[in-house]
C-alpha cells in the first residue's frame, strides 16, 4: 500500500470510530485498525485466557508487555489485540443517517489530513465509511505481529507497545530472523515520546546485533510466535518525517520485551 493510500485508510478509519459513537476505547481501536488495513488480512485469532471488554463494544486481550527507560524512568508499556465491535457497521449506518453524523463526517474529512501532517488526501464519502465499517465488524486486530518473507527466507517481527496512560509513549522494535533457525539477522527500534503523533517518532535503523537479546524465540503453535528478550541502544535520531523533533536527539533508550501472541502472516495474503 502507498503512502497516500495509507493516509487515505488512516483518515476513513478515523471517521469510521468517530461516527460508531463508540466512546472512550476508539482510539485505540482506530489504531490498531488502521495498523490491520495497511497489512495482509490477519491469521485467525490465537485463543487467550486474558481478555477486557470496552464501553465501546470492542474486546482487547494482551499480547504482550514492554518495560522500558527513554531517560525518564522505567515506563509500562502494552500491546493489545482488539476484536472490534461485531455490531460497528450497523452503528455506522444510524450515525450516517443522523444531521450529526454527517457534520461530523465533514469535519473529519478537514481535521483528520491536518492531525496526520498531510495536506490534500481524498475527501471520505459515507459510502467509503460504511464498506470500511461493515469490513471491520467483528475482525481481530493486532498491533503486534509477524511475516513469513519467502524470498528473503527469513520472519519480520514487529512489536508494537504503548502507554496505558494519556498522554503517552510508544515503542516499537522490528526484528529479522531466519525462517531456518531463528537466528536474529536485524533489529530496528522507533521510539514516540506521544504515541497520538504517528510521524513524530525517534528512530534507530539498525542496532547491533549486540545490543539486543532474544531470551525467547519459539512458536506457541503453527500460526504463533512467542518472543522475549532485552535491548539497550544510544543516540537515536529523528525520523524523517518527524518535523517537530528536527535537530533533536534521543541519547538512549533500553529494556525488556514479553509477548505470548505474535501472529504469522503470509507474505503476499
Amino acid at each position: 500500500m502507498n503512502t497516500a493510500n495509507r493516509i487515505a485508510t488512516l483518515g476513513v478509519l478515523a471517521i469510521v470510530l468517530a461516527l460508531s459513537g463508540c466512546g472512550k476505547g476508539e482510539k485505540t481501536a482506530a489504531s490498531n485498525a488502521a495498523h490491520a488495513a495497511a497489512q495482509p488480512a490477519p491469521s485467525p485469532a490465537a485463543p487467550a485466557a486474558e481478555s477486557t471488554k470496552i464501553a465501546n463494544g470492542n474486546i482487547d486481550r494482551e499480547q504482550g508487555t514492554m518495560q522500558i527507560d527513554a531517560g525518564k524512568g522505567s515506563q509500562s508499556l502494552r500491546s493489545v489485540a482488539t476484536v472490534i465491535d461485531p455490531k460497528l457497521g450497523e452503528k455506522t449506518a444510524a450515525r450516517l443517517g443522523t444531521t450529526e453524523g454527517q457534520k461530523k463526517l465533514a469535519d473529519a474529512n478537514v481535521s483528520v489530513p491536518s492531525s496526520m501532517g498531510v495536506s490534500g488526501t481524498p475527501k471520505v464519502t459515507s459510502s467509503d465509511v460504511q464498506d470500511m465499517a461493515n469490513s471491520f465488524a467483528g475482525r481481530t486486530v493486532y498491533s503486534s505481529q509477524a511475516m513469513h518473507v519467502d524470498i528473503i527466507h527469513a520472519y519480520t517481527i514487529e512489536l508494537d507497545a504503548k502507554s496505558p496512560s494519556k498522554p503517552g509513549v510508544r515503542m516499537k522494535i522490528n526484528l529479522t530472523v531466519s525462517d531456518k533457525d531463528l537466528s536474529l539477522q536485524r533489529a530496528e527500534l522507533e521510539y514516540y515520546p506521544d504515541a497520538s503523533k504517528q510521524m513524530q517518532s525517534y528512530v534507530k535503523k539498525k542496532l547491533a546485533l549486540t545490543d539486543i537479546t532474544l531470551d525467547k524465540l519459539e512458536r506457541k503453535d503453527d500460526k504463533t510466535f512467542v518472543v522475549a528478550g532485552s535491548f539497550k541502544t544510544t543516540e537515536l535520531a529523528p525520523g524523517v518525517l518527524a518535523k517537530e523533533l528536527k535537530g533533536q536527539t534521543l541519547a538512549g533508550v533500553s529494556g525488556r520485551f514479553d509477548f505470548s501472541e505474535v501472529p504469522i502472516r503470509k507474505s503476499g495474503m
